[in-house]
C-alpha cells in the first residue's frame, strides 16, 4: 500500500469541505441491505445510518443520527487508529457490545473502513454483523463478486472457492498449493505482508486494497481484500472482492456507495471462515473445491439449521435462486437430497476435527 497514493478524488474532497457528507451518506445508506453507519471520528458521532443499523442500536425506534455510538454500547470503544495510521490497511474488524435495557446485551462484529481516504479522515464507514439481524433486500441491489479461501502457516493456499477461476484465470487445482503472495503484484507485496502481520498481531480482521496479477500478462485488477487470522499464526482466511476495471485507486477510495457494497459483502462472506465448513477440504468432500462462494454460504446455512426462506432473507436472494444454487451443489457433490448433503458434511466435519 505504501507504494500507492490513496488521495480522495476531487468530488469527494469538495463534498467533505462543503459539509454535505451527511446528506450524501444518508442517501447511500438508505439503500443498504446491510446494517451500516457513517461515523465521525474520534467522537463516534453517528452521521448517517441504514434502517438495519438503527434497529440494531435502538430497537425502540428512536432517532440515532447525531448521537454518539457509545450511547448504545456497554463496552469501551476499541480504536484502530494505530492500524490505519501507517497506511498499511484501510480498515479493521472489532467487537462491540450493544446495550439492551431489558435483556441480554448483544455482541456484534463491526467492520470499520475509511473512505475519504486519508488515515486522518474525519469519517469512517461501519458495517455491523449480528447473527440475529437480517437486512432488507432491495430491488436492484448489486452485490460484489467474492472469492473466499484459506492459507496455511506457510501462506500456501489450502482452499479457495471456484469463483477464483474467473478472477485469476487459473483453475482451482492450479491455485491450490500456490503462495498467497504470488497472487499479488510486486508493488503490493509489502502491503500484503504488512496486513497479514497486522491481522496476526491483533487477532482481528483487516481490510486493504491490492492489485492482483492477471492471467497471461493481462492488466492487474484491483481488489478489496479482507484478511482474517486463523491459528496457527500466520494462517489466514482471505476474501477477494474485485473492483470495476479501469478505475483509479483514488476514485475507488472515495466512492462510498461502491465501498459499502464491497465491505458489506466481504463482512458477510468472512463469516464463512468461522463456519462449520471452514476446515473442509477436497480430501474430506470430493467436489467441494468446485463450489462457489455463494454455494458455500448456502451449504453453511443449511448445516446451521436454516431453511430456504431464512437463507433467502439472510443472503438477499429469492427462494427460487436458493433452490437453483442447491441443485448446483447437489450435482457437484454427487448427492440427491438435503439429507445426503447433511450426512456428507457431518461425516467430513467429524473426520477433519479428529473425533
Amino acid at each position: 500500500m505504501a507504494a500507492h497514493s490513496d488521495r480522495p478524488d476531487p468530488g469527494m474532497s469538495e463534498l467533505l469541505s462543503a459539509g454535505d457528507l451527511s446528506r450524501t451518506a444518508a442517501d447511500v445508506l438508505g439503500g443498504s441491505p446491510f446494517p451500516a453507519l457513517v461515523l465521525e471520528v474520534p467522537s463516534e458521532r453517528i452521521v448517517a445510518s441504514s434502517a438495519g443499523a438503527a434497529k440494531l442500536l435502538d430497537p425502540e425506534g428512536g432517532v440515532i443520527v447525531g448521537r454518539c455510538l457509545e450511547e448504545f454500547t456497554s463496552d469501551h470503544p476499541v480504536t484502530g487508529n494505530d492500524l490505519l495510521a501507517g497506511g498499511r490497511v484501510n480498515g479493521f474488524e472489532t467487537f462491540r457490545v450493544l446495550r439492551r435495557p431489558h435483556g441480554t446485551d448483544v455482541k456484534v462484529r463491526m467492520w470499520i473502513r475509511t473512505f475519504a481516504h486519508q488515515p486522518s479522515s474525519r469519517f469512517v464507514l461501519v458495517v455491523i454483523v449480528a447473527d440475529a439481524e437480517h437486512g432488507v433486500p432491495l430491488k436492484g441491489w448489486q452485490e460484489a463478486p467474492a472469492v473466499l479461501g484459506t492459507a496455511d502457516a506457510s501462506l500456501l493456499i489450502e482452499r479457495i472457492s471456484s469463483d477464483a477461476e474467473e478472477l485469476f484465470g487459473r483453475s482451482v487445482s492450479d491455485l491450490l498449493g500456490r503462495s498467497l503472495i504470488s497472487l499479488v503484484t510486486e508493488d503490493d507485496v509489502p502491503g500484503c505482508l504488512a496486513a497479514l502481520s497486522e491481522a496476526s498481531a491483533t487477532q482481528s480482521g483487516v481490510t486493504l486494497y491490492l492489485d492482483i496479477r492477471a492471467a497471461q500478462g493481462g492488466q492487474p485488477l484491483g481488489c478489496e481484500v479482507l484478511v482474517l487470522p486463523l491459528r496457527p499464526s500466520p494462517s489466514c482466511a482471505f476474501v477477494f472482492l474485485p473492483t470495476p476495471a479501469g478505475l483509479s485507486r483514488a476514485h475507488i477510495s472515495g466512492d462510498l456507495s461502491a465501498i459499502l457494497v464491497r465491505l458489506g459483502r466481504g463482512a458477510q462472506v468472512a463469516q464463512l471462515a468461522r463456519g462449520v465448513v471452514s476446515s473442509i477440504t477436497e480430501r474430506d468432500v470430493p467436489g467441494v473445491s468446485r463450489l462457489t462462494t455463494r454455494e458455500l454460504e448456502i451449504v453453511t446455512r443449511l448445516l446451521e439449521g436454516d431453511r430456504a426462506p431464512a437463507i433467502a432473507a439472510r443472503l438477499f436472494l429469492s427462494q427460487s435462486t436458493v433452490r437453483n444454487h442447491l441443485a448446483s451443489v447437489f450435482g457437484k457433490l454427487g448427492v440427491s437430497s438435503q439429507q445426503e448433503l447433511f450426512n456428507l458434511f457431518r461425516a467430513a466435519t467429524v473426520v477433519s476435527s479428529g473425533q
